[in-house]
């Protein structure tokens, strides 16, 4: 077994604190040969508190790419518990599929967990289901068991784009046109809010087994969501979406989802603000599933946690607002809550 602290070491021909997407306070490694296991844990920021974020099961090309997308996936949690000023710090892990998910993977990573002492709690993420970690909370008191997120992320976007449209056309949703990528628990959630609410939903997925059993008639699944025309496109499945190549695809004048890092870089929220189109930065808007995995711990009941939910949109008004009167990207109006 190898639990390390690589913070400041050269690892797998890396060093880690002069990475370029580093600005964190600790990287973890973690290596079970009686598993498989191999993870790591990135904690950006635990001022307010211990670090708190899903953990994915997903395959990487490389160690590089694993630790880009584990230091840039914490990072975003600081800044979206900041922005919803949830009092916990930013964290991620992530688990390298080199193998089938079993449950001695799973236990290993409880044990990894424990071994950080508290540093960082886990909750689900892509590939990493409430069951497995419900199944993991056998082993570790460091894992958020109580809720799936995604319906709570899901309903802070359903408020966000309920907003957005007001502000931007002094419409309701019916009968407004909404493409939504990813059919997984915040995209078929957020559709069927939308749907029900009287919009027009189209939805894709690369499962299309998740588009198979839809019996709203408001939902309609299709191949392409990204280049639809639409009133909102909702990113809600993989992040880093959008280049200076993609976004010249896109037909739609709202953009607001819930998939995380969905620039490649930030200068194409400038780029899509030059184009006419509204870019709502997921750190400003997908905090919702942060707010339902903590209220229990917060002691918060089920109106104050819908209260939280509702506040997403009202500061979504408060940025859009600014970014209107000072002619600006919404990226930055909200770069102070970011810091």
């Amino acid at each position: 077994m190898i639990f390390r602290d690589i913070t400041d070491t050269k690892f797998k021909g890396i060093e880690i604190s002069s990475y370029h997407e580093f600005d964190h306070e600790k990287v973890y490694y973690y290596e079970d040969d009686n598993t498989g296991i191999k993870s790591l844990v990135a904690i950006h920021d635990s001022s307010k508190g211990p670090a708190i974020g899903g953990c994915r099961f997903k395959e990487y090309d490389s160690f590089e790419q694993g630790l880009n997308d584990v230091l840039r996936l914490s990072r975003g949690m600081t800044h979206k518990n900041n922005v919803a000023q949830i009092p916990f710090g930013g964290g991620k892990a992530i688990i390298f599929q080199e193998s089938h998910k079993s449950d001695n993977l799973l236990r290993s990573y409880a044990n990894f967990l424990n071994l950080l002492e508290g540093q960082y709690i886990s909750a689900e993420d892509i590939g990493i289901s409430l069951e497995d970690i419900r199944f993991i909370k056998k082993y570790t008191e460091f894992v958020f068991d109580n809720i799936d997120p995604g319906p709570y992320t899901a309903k802070g976007i359903y408020y966000v784009i309920k907003e957005a449209i007001n502000f931007c056309f002094s419409q309701p949703l019916t009968d407004k046109k909404i493409s939504i990528q990813g059919a997984g628990s915040v995209g078929m959630h957020l559709a069927e809010h939308l749907a029900n609410d009287g919009a027009n939903v189209f939805i894709s997925d690369i499962d299309k087994s998740k588009l198979e059993n839809i019996e709203n008639p408001n939902i309609n699944p299709i191949d392409d969501a990204f280049s639809l025309e639409c009133d909102v496109f909702s990113p809600c499945a993989l992040g880093a979406i959008f280049n200076k190549s993609s976004i010249k695809s896109l037909n739609c004048k709202i953009i607001a989802g819930g998939a995380n890092n969905q620039l490649q870089d930030l200068s194409i929220a400038n780029a899509l603000h030059n184009r006419g189109i509204i870019y709502i930065p997921d750190i400003l808007i997908n905090s919702g599933g942060a707010i339902g995995l903590t209220k229990d711990l917060m002691k918060r009941n089920e109106v104050e946690t819908e209260s939280d939910l509702m506040n997403i949109a009202y500061r979504v008004r408060e940025a859009l607002t600014e970014s209107h009167e000072k002619s600006i990207s919404l990226q930055d109006t909200i770069r102070e809550l970011i810091i």
